[in-house]
């Protein structure tokens, strides 16, 4: 990597990095044999604030280094070789923790910031096992689908990468600071966006570019049609990479992106084995769900299981439906429960398991 302490060097990177949209240009110049130096003045050359974005890099590299983060520039060796070639690469990023996770195994997990108890599960479910097998698990960050994601593999000790829309040392949600914390303790926290930079709607767009461009595919929970997670999905077939989609009730606009991925060709998958079967055959075992699944359901458990929900429903409610004593019904949901078919939740709450 570049060292951190070459600010000569590196404010030309970063320089360019604010004039945005610039990576494919700068690519094509460093690959004809030119040095950054040359390409920014080269590009900087119509403009009347080309001193001023070298005092800002300038600026900004102090401040970075002083807080413990460092950079990662398009030339330099951890900068990974799947992110260098899509359509407007990053030319800087600013990075905290494990740099190397950046050239590792990885697959994306995304979905809708507002899932249901099911896309939370399921997110939770492939970022766990796919953690498990060995890859890198990269998301967003994101409430919902980003935030299980990144839950799942951290609780099986394994890697992930947070991509943010904001600058590095701005937390958004607020209330995933303690995720932040864990990833950057335990996996890698990326972002080209300056420091301080809040969360402003347009640079969303502008960041799913990279969580697909660092990944060999991408996993979409749960979406709707107009979503953040379908973007990311249309920019990874774009840069050539696999998408994988969980299919979703019919019924629900949650999964109606999901579902329009499956009719135009995305790979259906329904558990991790789906997605490790193409991307990493290698990584492919023998699922202990299988197993798991193996254990039997009586009949009046399996009436209880067809009134649960994908969301949960209120003991009282279940009562009503499934016409069991509330006695009866209390013994069966703690059985059911330590079986693995259902979770409880605060307030005598109870929604079917899927992870």
């Amino acid at each position: 990597m570049m060292q951190t302490e070459d600010t000569g060097h590196l404010k030309y990177w970063l320089s360019l990095s604010m004039m945005r949209g610039m990576g494919k240009s700068v690519r094509a110049a460093i690959e004809e044999g030119s040095t950054v130096e040359e390409v920014f003045y080269s590009m900087a050359s119509q403009r009347t604030d080309a001193q001023a974005l070298i005092d800002a890099a300038r600026k900004e590299i102090d401040l970075a280094l002083a807080r413990g983060v460092r950079f990662v520039t398009f030339d330099s060796p951890l900068y990974p070789e799947c992110l260098r070639h899509i359509y407007d690469p990053p030319l800087a990023l600013y990075v905290l923790g494990r740099e190397e996770l950046l050239s590792s195994p990885s697959v994306a997990v995304v979905g809708t910031r507002n899932a249901s108890s099911y896309g939370r599960q399921m997110a939770e479910r492939f970022g766990a096992g796919l953690s498990e097998a060995g890859i890198t698990v990269v998301s967003g960050m994101a409430r919902g689908c980003d935030t299980w994601a990144h839950r799942g593999a951290l609780s099986k000790g394994g890697n992930t990468i947070a991509v943010l829309g904001t600058g590095i040392d701005v937390v958004y949600p607020k209330e995933n600071r303690r995720l932040y914390e864990e990833i950057k303790e335990q996996g890698l926290i990326v972002t080209e966006f300056p420091l301080s930079t809040p969360p402003l709607a347009k640079n969303f767009p502008v960041r799913n570019r990279i969580i697909s461009g660092l990944t060999g595919g991408v996993v979409v929970v749960e979406a709707p049609v107009r979503s953040g997670a379908m973007m990311t999905a249309r920019l990874s077939l774009e840069a050539g990479r696999e998408v994988f989609a969980l299919p979703g009730r019919a019924d629900s606009q949650k999964s109606g992106g999901t579902n329009r991925l499956i009719k135009e060709g995305a790979i259906l998958v329904e558990n991790v084995e789906d997605v490790l079967s193409v991307l990493f055959p290698e990584h492919c075992h023998t699922s202990t769900e299988e197993a798991e699944s193996t254990v039997e359901i009586n009949r009046e458990e399996e009436l209880i299981f067809k009134v649960l929900d994908d969301e949960p429903l209120h003991i009282d409610s279940i009562v009503e439906r499934s016409g069991l004593p509330v006695d009866r019904l209390a013994s069966l949901l703690l059985t059911m429960e330590l079986k693995g078919f259902i979770e409880q939740r605060p307030g005598k709450f109870f929604v079917k398991r899927t992870a």
